[in-house]
């Protein structure tokens, strides 16, 4: 007999009704991490983390029997315990916005059926997240929330079609399409299994779990050799080599200089060299340090607006912005023969990159 509750959860692993489901089956933490009935579990967690690195989406599988549904649910704890065991904060990210991702084009499809369950499943994930949503008389398309629902949900989606003056509003309803309700939730899903991790997991699990861990560093080390030395930005899906200050185009390093004398530059100014230096593969404690110089620096402040622009707060990772915005900003300074030939700041550092890695290659 087909357990369809199980069949459910098992593609919407984050719900809690999902965890209360692993609960109730009464397997502990030491089985599903030793016991060879549940390895299959191990392996498709394991292959969750390896398709968020290789895809930026986990793939949602086929299911066709109960017991499919009981590996593909266990697999998702275990592989939050896998990305906890590595520490890898841009991982954590990776992985996060990949199940978030996946999720929203299975509601997508759930909630398309032209049946009933179209609203169930709204209603569910809607409960779930606390949040209210009716839907419009006549109309199966499009929903409301309430405003304070959707600035909760949205404050970190760049679009200008996000923001609340461009939305209907009445009555303090946000009228949204179906897909963008959905949308909203993936916020929701995203901050939701981010939130947790890394877990705490003991130190003597996660050497039993080396093999599989060790897999996935190499996804990750291969990753980072396809794209440079010191890594890969997950949430953009770009990667380019990093940390060579002397490659930085003349913007960047003017900021950097202020910063390092202790000119109180401008926030526009600010936001261009944490962000550049956050793709450039710089970490954020990093990022931090350089602002110490700064005559307002204030720690826990700075944490924040670093931690926000690295998507830590909302999910959402941002760029540096393109030499036309530096311009805009009076941020653009000191052009060279390079700068004539790119569009973004980003554009530069891999070019000059590539040309220094030339010039070094014809030396050697």
């Amino acid at each position: 007999m087909m357990d369809w509750r199980a069949i459910h959860l098992c593609l919407y692993p984050f719900l809690s009704a999902a965890s209360k489901y692993v609960e109730e089956t009464g397997i502990t933490l030491d089985n599903l991490i030793r016991s060879g009935a549940f390895r299959y579990a191990r392996l498709r967690g394991k292959d969750r983390i390896i398709e968020a690195i290789r895809d930026g989406k986990v793939r949602k599988q086929v299911i066709i029997s109960s017991a499919q549904a009981e590996t593909e649910l266990l697999s998702y704890p275990f592989a939050r315990i896998l990305v906890s065991c590595i520490g890898d904060e841009r991982l954590v990210r990776r992985y996060a916005l990949s199940e978030a991702k996946a999720a929203y084009e299975k509601l997508l499809e759930d909630s398309s059926t032209g049946s009933s369950s179209d609203t169930d499943i709204m209603y569910e994930m809607s409960e779930e997240f606390g949040i209210r949503v009716d839907f419009l008389p006549g109309e199966r398309e499009q929903v409301q929330v309430p405003f304070v629902d959707y600035l909760r949900f949205t404050a970190n989606l760049r679009d200008k079609r996000w923001k609340l003056v461009n939305r209907g509003l009445e009555k303090g309803m946000v009228k949204l399409r179906k897909s963008e309700f959905i949308r909203i939730i993936q916020e929701a899903i995203y901050e939701r299994i981010k939130k947790d991790l890394p877990l705490n997991v003991p130190a003597d699990i996660c050497k039993v779990l080396n093999g599989y861990t060790g897999d996935i560093k190499k996804e990750l080390e291969e990753m980072r050799k396809k794209f440079g030395d010191a890594g890969f930005d997950f949430e953009s899906g770009s990667g380019f080599l990093v940390k060579d200050p002397s490659c930085f185009p003349p913007c960047i390093s003017y900021i950097l200089s202020n910063l390092k004398e202790g000119v109180n530059v401008p926030h526009s100014a600010r936001f261009a060299v944490t962000a550049f230096l956050l793709n450039a593969g710089l970490t954020e404690d990093e990022i931090i340090e350089i602002y110490k110089n700064s005559p307002d620096f204030d720690a826990e402040r700075t944490r924040y607006q670093v931690e926000h622009i690295a998507g830590d707060k909302g999910g959402v990772r941002y760029t540096a912005p393109s030499c036309a915005t530096m311009r805009t900003y009076g941020n653009c300074v000191g052009n060279d023969e390079l700068c004539e030939r790119v569009s973004h700041p980003l554009s530069y550092y891999k070019l000059k990159l590539k040309r220094k890695k030339e010039q070094q290659d014809k030396s050697n």
